[in-house]
């Protein structure tokens, strides 16, 4: 039997690596449009937003960090997003139904999600490195709950 916790922190990170899936897709299929919206600085008066469409990655940039906005760079980070999210995914998946192979899948998925940014696109790619680091906490806590898996 599966704790409420172990399907919580699954179902979190189901929705997380569908977002990241969604995410990774849309770079890759649109690069030259993401690379063009990124650099998006203005702030609009309240009733301006209202008004006008918005653009791929405007409101999600945290405003500090800059997004990369060279095509060649995003294209690399979306694919590494890819399967980090991926591979996290099938790792969530085992958990899910209680498998212990899925926290190291889940693991292997995390280090790709932290090593592969910084191999394609140096340091600076782990300020836009897709959520890893909150990853990090969760391999902490599947790694509480892990005598609950087989």
């Amino acid at each position: 039997m599966r704790s409420q916790f172990l399907t919580l922190l699954c179902v979190l990170t189901f929705i997380s690596c569908g977002i990241g899936l969604f995410d990774a897709v849309v770079s890759l299929s649109n690069t030259q449009t993401v690379a063009e919206t990124t650099a998006i600085t203005r702030k609009p008066l309240p009733e301006d937003r209202k008004k006008k469409e918005k653009s791929y990655f405007e409101d999600r940039a945290s405003g500090d960090v800059p997004l990369p906005s060279d095509p060649e760079l995003i294209h690399p980070l979306a694919i590494a997003q890819l399967l980090y999210s991926g591979i996290t995914l099938v790792g969530a998946i085992l958990m899910f139904r209680l498998r212990r192979i899925g926290f190291w899948v889940y693991v292997a998925g995390v280090a790709i999600g932290l090593i592969l940014p910084v191999i394609l696109a140096g340091f600076g790619a782990l300020n836009v490195s897709f959520g890893v680091f909150f990853s990090l906490l969760f391999v902490y806590l599947y790694w509480q709950n892990i005598g609950e898996m087989r």
